[in-house]
């Protein structure tokens, strides 16, 4: 025989579920909100006494082992990140026509910010070295080097007397080095230029055919110098990737194009082995520039056959009907790589996928809500999660930043897409 539940029993237990369900409604944290917002002394001194001080202000909340959030800083980009210590990080960040450095630990606090630079200015790219910070890009249309302390200070700055722009610096033993484009007599040429500690060029080279060349990333090994970039000085007049040696002194030593008859190649990111084999990825678009999507190559340590660029293998990532490579890195024996893709349009959603040296896939993931979330830059924590960062536009076309991290086994619950 079933047993009668007293009617006072029920009742009890019904008053405690109504009570445990009203805490958690009004306590539970949405995770599609998770909007982050400036709370600190900060807020109730001057505009530019603030984007100058160099005190320390928790401007965020920590936001635990992994997150995805939009920065209520409308009107703001990060650009770039770059690991300065155990954890700690800079981030290069853009706000109209205003650059700024946040310094953040792994989980999402911004410790400080510290005004670099404004005007007819754009900065794409930055080192740190020596307590100092490098950054390169373009000011009033031609390539510009500014070198500043980390409190924003300049120490000294260059700007190089052609019409062009810096897309990339790397650190070296004695100095900087530097690549672009620049434009001379309407001829846009790839440039490369080692500067010392103080900003004086060492030496430079430019690479120029009939159309246009341009360096978009490049990379420093213990031989020689890779540059990678674009070049549509062929016969097609189609966008190839543009493949250049040089040696540690700034000889060119190889050259050559690389690309399919259909589609235009745009590299975005290239990195190396310990060995010296070498990584790019980057996207291919139809030629009417309507699809693309991310590709990823291999350059054997050799670098040529027979004169001609020595490719391992050349994959078009199957990831959604559209994406893009922003950034890629060689971690351990994997190479880790970070872009966007788009499902339907406009929805823009990041994706991370992990591969080894091979090519092989191990691992992929998506990640978003309904807005267009963008990355552009990426670093990795000392417990090997990634720490992403780029902007989102919303539904009423409002931009702000965006700043998300992983944890070790690349995982974002709740925001992880098919």
């Amino acid at each position: 025989m079933k047993r009668k539940i007293p009617f006072y029993i029920i009742v009890a237990g019904l008053g405690l579920t109504f009570i445990v369900s009203t805490i958690l409604l009004f306590s539970k944290e949405d995770i599609s909100i998770a909007y982050l917002t400036t709370n600190s002394e900060h807020e109730k001194i001057p505009f530019l006494e603030y984007i100058t001080s160099e005190e320390k202000a928790k401007l965020t909340e920590n936001v635990g082992n992994f997150y995805f959030h939009q920065i209520d800083e409308k009107n703001t980009i990060f650009k770039k990140i770059k690991k300065i210590g155990s954890n700690q990080f800079v981030l290069l960040v853009e706000i109209k026509d205003q650059y700024y450095v946040y310094f953040i630990n792994d989980n999402g606090e911004i410790k400080n910010k510290v005004f670099i630079d404004s005007g007819n200015v754009k900065l794409n790219d930055l080192v740190i070295n020596n307590d100092n910070f490098t950054f390169v890009g373009q000011k009033n249309g031609k390539p510009y080097v500014l070198n500043t302390s980390k409190s924003g200070s300049m120490n000294w700055s260059n700007i190089l007397n052609y019409q062009g722009i810096f897309n990339t610096i790397k650190s070296t033993s004695n100095g900087y080095l530097v690549a672009g484009q620049i434009s001379v007599n309407n001829n846009v040429q790839a440039y490369l230029s080692l500067l010392n500690q103080k900003g004086d060029r060492i030496w430079e080279n430019t690479f120029g055919r009939e159309n246009e060349e341009k360096i978009v990333d490049v990379i420093v090994n213990s031989n020689n110098i890779i540059a990678v970039g674009t070049s549509n000085s062929n016969i097609e007049k189609q966008y190839n990737l543009l493949f250049l040696e040089y040696s540690k002194e700034g000889s060119l030593i190889f050259y050559d194009e690389y690309g399919n008859t259909v589609y235009n190649e745009y590299p975005k990111s290239v990195a190396s082995d310990n060995q010296g084999n070498i990584y790019i990825g980057g996207y291919a678009s139809s030629l009417n520039e309507k699809e693309w999507k991310s590709f990823f190559m291999k350059v054997s340590n050799s670098i040529k056959n027979n004169n001609l660029l020595d490719v391992e293998f050349f994959e078009i990532l199957s990831i959604k009907p559209l994406s893009r490579i922003e950034e890629l890195k060689v971690v351990d024996n994997t190479v880790v790589i970070a872009g966007v893709c788009v499902e339907q349009w406009p929805n823009y959603d990041v994706f991370l996928e992990v591969t080894n040296l091979n090519g092989i896939v191990l691992e992929q993931k998506i990640y978003g809500r309904e807005d267009q979330e963008l990355v552009y830059s990426f670093e990795i924590s000392d417990e090997g999660e990634i720490i992403g960062v780029g902007q989102i536009n919303n539904s009423e076309n409002e931009i702000y930043p965006l700043l998300f991290k992983t944890d070790s086994n690349y995982r974002i619950p709740g925001l992880e897409k098919p």
